[in-house]
Order: structure tokens, then sequence, then C-alpha cells
């Protein structure tokens, strides 16, 4: 047996991996990030820096909705039952068409909305806080944007309103015009067509940061769908709710959010709208999506839409907990109805393949055979190459 081209290749091959194995200098841990890993003091104060501009950010968010809430209690009487006010250094031509917008948002929402309990206040604020006071001509911290918007809650304001603190930056027909593309609305939307949550809904949606009520354009149409890749953003509870195990959902809707939890005073609207247009959290701020995925908010909506206005009611205004109010309301089980309708949004998840015992049967059956046929195929082959070697 003598030595082949191909046992030849097999024996440089063999070689030329011991030696690279013995001599190359191999990582024991390959960075998993295509720029490399970068060195450990960096990392650290990449980390300090970005909690700095967190703590920064927080700082600028806290002290604009100090500033709109000022201005809010400044000449509001306690009898004042408006649900649109404008700040008085509104010039008039402006308070008209901003008037306008907000009414059209407002009446939306249906005949039961009311200034009992919710209420949108507009003023102009133009100025800036820049980065450093003695420096001129560096950028504010301000973002760049012509109107601001953020839904303080009752916790924020007198205990009894959710406020949506819409900040002009300035006057212009473009400030109006960016006007007409946001939500004017949103969480504050429940306060204003159902009144203040009882003692269990309220504590469920201050504990999870209001992520599932942060939408209320129940009157508009939606895709009874999303994109089918949105369910590789579902959270881990999502996903055991989306497979339809017990309790699943209910634990998804459960789940502490702690951040949101901590600044569940005020909601900015661009937390998920960006110039008028609605992009998940990833997306906007950095942010992991929620637990029920990037269409979390409009969870709530969803059931004001399906399920009806008057029951909804009901739910929002229980001091029970969630899943008992739920049931109340909709003789239906709140894990059960939140499942159809991830499942409705989402898409169903696959079944899991499945042996059968036919199957099995069939293989056993046709296996033998096969072989049978295989080994008699080989037999013939075989003697009529003897044969022929013989003559």
């Amino acid at each position: 047996m003598g030595m082949t081209m191909m046992r030849w290749s097999a024996a440089v091959i063999a070689g030329c991996a011991v030696v690279a194995v013995a001599l190359l200098p191999f990582p024991p841990n390959a960075a998993l990030w295509w720029a490399g890993a970068a060195p450990a003091p960096l990392v650290a104060e990449m980390a300090r820096f970005r909690d700095a501009a967190q703590a920064t950010e927080q700082a600028v968010r806290a002290y604009r909705a100090a500033q709109g809430l000022e201005r809010w209690s400044v000449g509001r009487r306690e009898s004042d039952t408006s649900s649109i006010r404008i700040d008085d250094r509104v010039p008039g031509n402006v308070a008209d068409a901003v008037r306008q917008v907000a009414n059209e948002q407002w009446t939306a929402l249906g005949a039961s909305a009311s200034g009992l309990n919710a209420q949108i206040f507009v003023y102009v604020d133009s100025t800036t806080i820049p980065r450093a006071a003695v420096v001129t001509g560096l950028r504010p911290l301000d973002p760049r944007r012509f109107v601001d918007v953020v839904f303080a809650l009752p916790e924020a304001t007198d205990g009894a309103h959710c406020v949506t603190l819409v900040r002009l930056r300035g006057v212009s027909p473009a400030h109006v015009e960016a006007l007409r593309r946001q939500s004017l609305v949103g969480v504050c939307g429940f306060f204003a067509a159902f009144g203040m949550p009882g003692r269990g809904v309220r504590a469920w949606l201050a504990g999870t940061g209001y992520r599932t009520a942060r939408r209320s354009d129940w009157h508009v149409a939606r895709a009874p769908a999303v994109d089918a890749a949105g369910a590789y953003g579902l959270g881990d509870a999502g996903g055991r709710c989306l497979t339809s195990q017990p309790g699943a959902c209910v634990e998804a809707l459960g789940a502490a959010d702690a951040a949101a939890r901590a600044d569940s005073r005020t909601l900015r609207s661009y937390d998920w709208v960006i110039d008028g247009t609605y992009l998940p959290t990833a997306s906007a701020l950095g942010a992991p999506p929620g637990v029920l995925g990037d269409i979390e908010p409009e969870l709530l909506l969803s059931a004001v839409r399906e399920l009806g206005a008057d029951r909804f009611g009901n739910f929002w205004r229980s001091s029970e907990s969630p899943a008992a109010a739920f049931e109340s309301a909709f003789g239906t089980s709140l894990d059960s109805w939140t499942h159809a309708w991830v499942v409705r949004t989402y898409g169903g998840a696959a079944d899991r393949p499945t042996i059968r015992m036919r199957d099995v049967v069939w293989l056993a059956l046709a296996l033998p055979l096969l072989v049978a046929m295989a080994a008699r195929r080989r037999e013939r082959l075989l003697s009529e190459r003897l044969l022929g070697a013989r003559a």
C-alpha cells in the first residue's frame, strides 16, 4: 500500500495543524464584538460618562416638568374644570390654532371625556439651558425640538389631575404644525375618559410605569398584526405568554419596572413618539422594548376598542387587583385575553414537532424492507463483478 496523493495531502495538513496549535498564540477568550474589546480603563470611563449623561438628562427633564407645572398652577382655580387651558402669554392667533388642535384630539376620546381629572395646558418657553454658563456658542442641553410634550400624572400635580404639559418653543406656523403631529392626550386620555383609576389598578399602573396605558387614541384604526419579527422583541415573560403558559401573561403584565416606577410622576411623549411617528422604545431611547414588545403601550387602548368603553370604565375604576377587576368587568380572565391579543399581534407560536405513532409503525415496517432491498442489490452487483473477473 503506497503513499497516494490523498494520503500525502492529509499528512501535510495534519502536520501544519499540529504546528499551528503548538506555536500560534490563540487568545483564551475571543472578543464577540467586531471592533474588539476595549481596554478596562476605557470601559470604566465609558460607564461613568453614560451615567453622567443619564443623570444630566434626568435633571433637565425634572427641571422642565417643574417649570411647566409651576405655570399650570399659577392662576389656576380649584373649581376650574376646563379641559384645555392656554397660558396668557401665548399670542391670541396662536392660541386659537393651538386650541383647535387640542380640541380635535380631546373630542376624539368620546363624549365621556371631561376636564374633571385631566387637562391640556399649553405655554410658550423658548429659553435654553447652555452646557456652560460662561462660554457662549455651545450646544444647549435641550434637544432641538419645536414642541415638548410631558404627561404629568396626578402624583406630580394636585393628586386629582393628569396634565399634558405642552411647551411651545416658539409661536411660528412651524411650531403650530409640529403640534399637529404630537399626541396631546397620551396616558391622560384614560383619566379624561374614565376618571381616576381605582386603588388596585392605580397601584399596578404606577408599579409598571404606566407602560400599558401610554396611548389612548383608541379611535384610530390599526392593522390587526405587526411584522412577525416583532415577536423577537418580547421579554422572557412575554415569550411565555405567547406560548400560552398558564399565568404567564398576568406575570408579564405585573412585571415591575424599577426605572419607570422611580420616575412615574411624569412621562415624556417622545419616549415613544418622535415628530409624530410612533417608534419602539428601543429605537427612541436605546432601551430594551417592553415585556410584551414594542406595542405594549397599546394594550389598554386595545381593550377599550375591543371590549367597549363602558365595561372598560368599570375595570379602570375598580379597587380590586387588575386580574380580578378585569374578570369582573369583562367576564373573561386577563390572562386569556392578553394571550389572545399577543397572538393576534405577533402571530401564534409555531407548534413543536411531534412524532406520531403511525409514522413510527410505518418506519418500523419499511426499514427492514429497505435494508433487504439494498443488500440484495449489492449482492447482485458483487456477483456480476466476480463473474466478470473470472471470465
